[in-house]
């Protein structure tokens, strides 16, 4: 078992970049004139027996499995994904490839077919919509919006053959595992690299059916970023807390006077999280931006923005976590809290 962990992971990124998809694609079709409650996606997923699957029913998905039942794969158990509220799924297996097919009320049907050699070379052809994710190093990925499920399996089919490695085998009794452990290792990667970039985000807008302004469509990818900087945080500070040995109760009121500083993200976007958390105030946070936009390492951004403080309320060290990404944790000055 613990081979097959180290050897798992990165086969279903394509889930990762539909969730910030659909994210983005309501924070810029409605995001100007709604507070969108959307979502992202989370540190870690655990797959739920779908009791009933009334979307196996839906033409689309029908449809869909019975090309890959004709195409040779036996169909699993359906799923729903605990976390993330109306993502569906279900497992198709023909050895060694493993095939899931999606179900999203927003995004469709699609499906992602994959294999993995034992050394950890991963290999997926999808079908998702409006994908614009990097893959990890040992993944490579083939995403085609308008290919057929025949044409996902001829793509596989000519990975299989031409491979002299061995391949990792996924069966109805370990696809739990695999997926969820794929996700969390892919997610990880993901965060460790910056989370959703501008690159991904602007392809994923140049996929979606509407149009939108490049003020709006910019203010939206700051959005996307803050939110990603509200999950690290508490995130972080629940790590801490671990390590700490720190009990709930008297957590609460450390709890408040903590930020994080992770080494690469969104600066406009880091700034508005430290104005949120009472290091800066609402007016210096517009002069701050126009500054310090462009400044990428946000270790260094920190630092110059703290030793703009006087010595007597810049925010203290307070430890380096490593999960969900590296990050640095400070405490405010309590005179900054209380103000």
């Amino acid at each position: 078992m613990a081979l097959f962990l180290q050897i798992i992971g990165g086969i279903f990124v394509v889930i990762i970049g539909l969730i910030a998809a659909i994210f983005i694609f309501f924070k810029l079709k409605f995001g100007k004139y709604m507070n969108a409650n959307t979502d992202q996606p989370p540190l870690h997923i655990h797959l739920n027996e779908d009791i009933s699957p009334d979307w196996l029913n839906k033409p689309a998905a029908k449809k869909v499995s019975e090309e890959l039942t004709d195409a040779g794969f036996v169909a699993g158990k359906p799923y729903l994904i605990h976390e993330m509220e109306g993502y569906l799924l279900q497992a198709f297996f023909k050895k060694p490839a493993v095939a899931v097919m999606y179900w999203h009320d927003v995004a469709g049907c699609w499906v992602d077919v994959s294999v993995e050699e034992v050394d950890g070379k991963e290999y997926t052809a999808s079908n998702a919509p409006m994908f614009a994710e990097t893959p990890r190093t040992e993944c490579e990925k083939k995403v085609d919006k308008d290919a057929s499920v025949a044409d996902l399996c001829k793509d596989m089919d000519s990975i299989i053959s031409s491979s002299e490695k061995d391949f990792v085998e996924c069966n109805e009794e370990n696809f739990r595992e695999y997926f969820e452990t794929a996700f969390k290792k892919d997610i990880t990667w993901k965060n460790r690299n910056g989370g959703v970039s501008y690159a991904e985000f602007k392809s994923i807008e140049n996929d979606a059916p509407f149009n939108v302004k490049e003020s709006v469509s910019d203010e939206a990818f700051v959005e996307v970023k803050e939110a990603e900087l509200y999950q690290w945080h508490d995130a972080a500070l629940e790590e801490y807390k671990s390590i700490e040995g720190i009990k709930d109760d008297d957590f609460y009121d450390i709890a408040e006077k903590l930020i994080i500083v992770p080494f690469t993200t969104n600066a406009t976007a880091f700034i508005r999280y430290l104005s949120n958390n009472y290091f800066v105030d609402e007016k210096q946070e517009e002069s701050l931006i126009k500054v310090f936009a462009e400044e990428s390492n946000i270790d260094i951004l920190f630092n110059k923005m703290n030793d703009l403080l006087s010595p007597d309320l810049r925010a203290s060290f307070v430890m380096d976590v490593e999960y969900p990404l590296p990050i640095r944790i400070y405490k405010l000055c309590d005179k900054m809290v209380d103000y």
